[in-house]
């Protein structure tokens, strides 16, 4: 069960790190401002389970550093 657990963890944290990599900047480039860029990568994280798994206040704080 702890190998399942570390292996979900692990995947959930490469597909985080894919979306950022890939998705907000996409949503920066197509976005008119830094805050609609925010929103439009909010909707994506708060229904993706490898970022659900963060809960929702890491959620906002990561998001809010997005630069």
């Amino acid at each position: 069960m702890r190998l399942f657990r570390w292996l979900r963890d692990l995947w959930h944290a490469r597909q985080r790190m894919i979306d950022l990599d890939v998705l907000w900047p996409a949503c920066r480039k197509t976005a008119p401002t830094l805050d609609r860029a925010r929103a439009a990568f909010a909707v994506h994280a708060f229904n993706d389970p490898a970022w659900q798994c963060l809960g929702d206040a890491e959620i906002i704080r990561r998001i809010d550093e997005l630069e």
